[in-house]
Formats: C-alpha cells, sequence, structure tokens
C-alpha cells in the first residue's frame, strides 16, 4: 500500500470517526428540559418544554421524591403525546390520581425528564407553585361578602370583572385594588370595600351572575392568576301573612238537662195526703171556723144571763 492509499484511508477513517462524534453529540442535544420559570402561581399553567426520543417521559413529582417511588403526580412521553420543542402544561397531562396533589396545590416539586420508559434520569429542575389568588369559596349568594386573598408585589393589582370581559379589552373592571399598597400580600380583602368603577355602576351591586376575578402584574393587563365564581339569587321575602284570628274557645255546651220523671199518676186506692196541722195563733180552734158558730154562741150566752136575771127578779 502506497503513502497515497494511506493518506485516502487515514482521511476516510477521521471522517466515519467525526461523523459518528457528530451524530453521538446531536442526539444527545436533542434531549432536553426547560421551563420559562421556576415560581408559579397556584392556578398558573406550568408549561414544559422538552424533548426526547421514543418512550422518554416527563413526570412531576412532590421535592424530595425519587422517580420510581412512589408514582410521579403528572406525566407524558416526550415524543408521542406532543411534538418536540412543544410547551405542555404539565397539569394537562397524564394524572396518577395522587389525591393529595391534585391540581398541584401551594408547595415544592421537582420536574424530572426520565430516559427510555424507566427511571434513569436525564435531566430535572425544582419548582415552587406559591398562593397567588385565592377567594373564601366559590359560589355566593347576592348580598354576600366575597374575600379575596392574593399575593404580589409592586404594582400587581386584583380586579373583579364579570365572566368572559377580558381585562384591558375595553371593559373597566368593577371593583380593584393594589395588593401591596393599602393592604399586606396574602391579607384577606372584601372587594366591594375597594374602588368602583364608576362607568360599572349598572352591577356595583353585584347581581346573580358569573364572575371572574383576576390578578393582574404590574399595573398592566398580563394575568397572574385568575378564579371563576357565581352569585346566585337571594331568596325573595315573603310578605308577612296576615295573622289569622284567633277563633274563641269553644265553650261547652250545656248537657241537656236530665229530664224530669212525670208523675206517677195516683192510684185511686191512695189515701189522700192530709192536711196539714194549722198554726197555733192563740186562738181556740173552734173561734177560728165560720162567723156563725161565734154569733150562736153569743147568743146563748144572752139567752142565759136574760133567764138568770128573771129568775133573781122573780125571788125579789
Amino acid at each position: 500500500m502506497n503513502k497515497h492509499s494511506m493518506k485516502i484511508g487515514a482521511i476516510l477513517f477521521l471522517s466515519v470517526v467525526t461523523a459518528l462524534c457528530l451524530a453521538v453529540t446531536a442526539s444527545a442535544a436533542e434531549k432536553y428540559l426547560t421551563l420559562p420559570k421556576t415560581v408559579y402561581g397556584q392556578n398558573e399553567d406550568i408549561l414544559v418544554t422538552a424533548s426526547g426520543e421514543g418512550t422518554d417521559w416527563v413526570g412531576i413529582y412532590a421535592r424530595g421524591e425519587t422517580p420510581g417511588s412512589p408514582a410521579s403526580i403528572y406525566w407524558y412521553y416526550v415524543a408521542q403525546d406532543a411534538e418536540p420543542g412543544e410547551a405542555v402544561d404539565i397539569r394537562e397531562t397524564r394524572s396518577n390520581s395522587r389525591a393529595e396533589y391534585e391540581g398541584l396545590p401551594p408547595g415544592e416539586y421537582t420536574v424530572w425528564l426520565l430516559l427510555n420508559d424507566g427511571y434513569e434520569p436525564f435531566d430535572s429542575i425544582d419548582i415552587t407553585v406559591i398562593t397567588t389568588l385565592e377567594l373564601d369559596k366559590y359560589s355566593y349568594t347576592e348580598g354576600d361578602d366575597i374575600l379575596v386573598t392574593a399575593n404580589g408585589e409592586g404594582k400587581d393589582w386584583v380586579g373583579l370583572y364579570l365572566k368572559d370581559e377580558v381585562p384591558g379589552g375595553g371593559i373597566a373592571s368593577i371593583y380593584w385594588y393594589y395588593v401591596a399598597e393599602g393592604h399586606t400580600p396574602m391579607e384577606p380583602v372584601s372587594i366591594k370595600g375597594e374602588t368602583h368603577n364608576a362607568d360599572r355602576d349598572d352591577v356595583a351591586d353585584l347581581p346573580a351572575g358569573d364572575y371572574t376575578m383576576f390578578l393582574l402584574s404590574n399595573d398592566g393587563y398580563d394575568v397572574i392568576d385568575s378564579i371563576d365564581f357565581t352569585i346566585k339569587e337571594g331568596k325573595k321575602e315573603e310578605p308577612a301573612k296576615a295573622e289569622e284570628a284567633t277563633e274563641p274557645a269553644k265553650t261547652e255546651e250545656p248537657a241537656e238537662p236530665a229530664s224530669e220523671p212525670e208523675p206517677a199518676e195516683a192510684s185511686n186506692d191512695t189515701p189522700a195526703s192530709p192536711e196539714p196541722a194549722a198554726a197555733d195563733t192563740g186562738t181556740s180552734a173552734s173561734a177560728s171556723k165560720s162567723g156563725c158558730g161565734s154569733f150562736v154562741n153569743g147568743g146563748f150566752i144572752l139567752l142565759i144571763t136574760l133567764l138568770g136575771s128573771a129568775w133573781i127578779a122573780k125571788r125579789r
């Protein structure tokens, strides 16, 4: 083999080695994991951008957990469930139904890029989910107080809109306030006690309907977080019923008198009732009879008197 042939062979060998090195380097460069930031609001999209091949996958775990034990909270295949370089909201991927972490509540987490359907890590990024916007509940009745808790700084502000209204879209908020001016971040605030925009007087009383509470960045309209909620109609008070006149207590009807027994018919052989004895008035019973008897008695006495007088005269 002459020197010329040896040079050609060396060149070919170096070319092959270089190509292999470049291929390996390119292959390694194709796998990556990125996130736009590491601190997120509790309702904010967590956009993961990853690249891999085959069954390389992304999983999110609570900080300190080792992939493989326990299961990931949310996960997806980089090359099967998304396009290479596509930003994916990790909350919208496959779930392992770890109820305590559903929706990724405030806390610390780690996002992993794992190789070939296994648990060999290629890269990882720690993130923190913080409370940014909270309501004391998600369904109210007309007239209820609405308490908002927000986390922000500088000119970050909270604004209340009707649902489907877009902040900065030409419609002013109904009520609003700066999170860190006049208030302390994470302090519960009654939204109806804050600044009201006069051109929204038609909904100042917050009638029944659907609303959205926004946390907006730095005196502008970039949304940090938002929460939808509902206000229901209050119960309309029924007019008080007129008091019904109380019926007087019913008096008991008098019992029908017991029917008196009819007197038994007198029997013919029943002796007549004796007359009552006359009261003693000091006068003889005979004198109390008829005046005729008294006259007879008086005449008899007079006759005796006359006869006596005649006898005495005869003796004289």
